[in-house]
């Protein structure tokens, strides 16, 4: 019996090491902050907070130009969607805090935003809201987004 039991704490050692290899792929995970609300009713809400445009090895992408932040939002906010079965297309309500001076977004900037958005969704969600806030988490940070998803 003492035997069998070394026997099979080997054998868990050693698979344990086996499936720790550097070959496997680490997964991508979500940026920013994501809760899911599953009510009683059929359908369920998902909450994308705080996305910003970091990469997937947390540094800050295309400093400056805030129309690749914007792009590198959306695809964070994609992965974050993915890890619960939802797509761009399950999305209802964006919600735009664009780093500025005024208090509200300048019409170049909404222009900017929109032809950025456009090229992730066929069209456009329900509910658009756009913000301009002295700053983010960062001076270099120039957009953060929010969205609320829902099938």
């Amino acid at each position: 019996m003492k035997t069998l039991l070394i026997w099979l704490s080997w054998v868990l050692l050693t698979s344990c090491g086996k499936a720790q290899d550097k070959d496997t792929p680490t997964p991508i995970l979500p940026s920013g902050y994501l809760y899911k609300v599953e009510p009683g009713i059929p359908g369920k809400a998902t909450y994308v907070c705080g996305e910003r445009p970091f990469n997937s090895k947390g540094e800050l992408v295309a400093v400056g130009d805030l129309d690749g932040q914007t792009k590198q939002v959306f695809d964070n906010i994609k992965t974050s969607l993915a890890t619960v079965n939802m797509t761009l297309k399950d999305v209802v309500q964006i919600k735009y805090l664009v780093r500025g001076t005024y208090t509200n977004v300048s019409a170049d900037t909404v222009q900017r935003l929109n032809k950025v958005s456009a090229a992730y969704f066929s069209t456009p969600p329900q509910l658009i809201d756009m913000k301009s806030i002295a700053k983010i988490v960062r001076d270099d940070v120039l957009i953060e987004i929010e969205v609320i998803a829902s099938n």
